[in-house]
């Protein structure tokens, strides 16, 4: 079958043990989605253009990983066996819903928005594993195998997972109705990543303007409490990005200050490269 990731790495300059991934980035959909959910109602839950925004990332020596496929299909972002109890036909077997689920944006999405159902009809715990076999197991393989190996080579390892929020929350978010700041970074409570790391982050985006957040609404998802290990030294954060800031919200498209803001995430992402190279040194 086709490629479901991209993987990027570093261009003509030495390999850091620098990460990042984009799982929600993906558009495509397979030929077995099967739903009465608009395409413009489809894309609200896509990170779109987060892969370019971050696209400098392996120039100054970082790897960057991206889906090719929606999250509204199956979301990379979550365990695999968060899976939603109201979408299962037949027997159960080993599931674990957790709060995601609850609200409809488990493993495999019960709502597209609130009060739209994804899909008119259940799913066997067959069908799931089908897709998590053809479409989760790859990309989180993949992830794994590269910070493993860029840990075991330079003893550390520096993982950025990135996504973008509505600029106000929805009622499938904890944050119903809130107005979001400009970026919200999430470590898990300080769980998942040196706080020297995610000091480095948070002022990168200060100092030009921007208005950050902690662990509220988002302490990061499933893959940043699953690769973060900072006590082995294996850091993980989740960097949220106010969509307003780059993109016409109904439109789908980029504004006036997509540029400026993809050139800032350049200045960030070398100010992340640099630590890292320190870090390292």
């Amino acid at each position: 079958m086709a490629d479901t990731f991209v993987f990027e790495a570093p261009r003509d300059c030495p390999a850091l043990p620098l990460v990042f991934d984009s799982p929600h980035s993906g558009q495509l959909f397979p030929p077995d989605f099967v739903s009465s959910v608009q395409p413009e109602q489809l894309r609200t839950g896509c990170d779109l253009f987060v892969d370019d925004l971050w696209g400098a990332v392996p120039s100054m020596g970082g790897q960057l990983l991206h889906a090719l496929y929606s999250r509204m299909y199956i979301d990379l972002n979550r365990a695999p066996d968060d899976i939603d109890l109201l979408l299962l036909k037949g027997p159960v077997g080993e599931v674990n819903p957790t709060a995601y689920s609850e609200r409809g944006m488990g493993l495999i999405r019960r709502l597209a928005l609130p009060d739209l159902p994804m899909y008119e009809s259940r799913f066997s715990l067959f069908e799931i594993r089908a897709r998590i076999q053809q479409y989760h197991s790859p990309y989180h393989q993949k992830l794994k195998s590269t910070l493993d190996a860029l840990h075991q080579r330079f003893s550390g390892v520096w993982h950025i997972d990135c996504h973008s929020m509505k600029s106000r929350g929805n009622l499938m978010n904890i944050d119903s109705g809130a107005l979001r700041p400009d970026v919200v970074l999430g470590d898990n409570d300080g769980r998942s990543a040196g706080a020297d790391f995610v000091d480095v982050i948070e002022q990168g985006f200060v100092r030009l303007g921007y208005s950050v957040v902690r662990n509220s609404p988002y302490k990061g998802g499933y893959l940043v409490r699953h690769y973060g290990d900072p006590e082995n030294n294996r850091h993980s954060t989740q960097i949220e990005i106010n969509r307003a800031l780059y993109m016409d919200e109904q439109l789908f498209s980029p504004n006036q200050n997509y540029a400026a803001f993809k050139k800032d995430l350049c200045t960030i992402s070398q100010q992340i490269a640099d630590f890292v190279g320190c870090a390292v040194a």
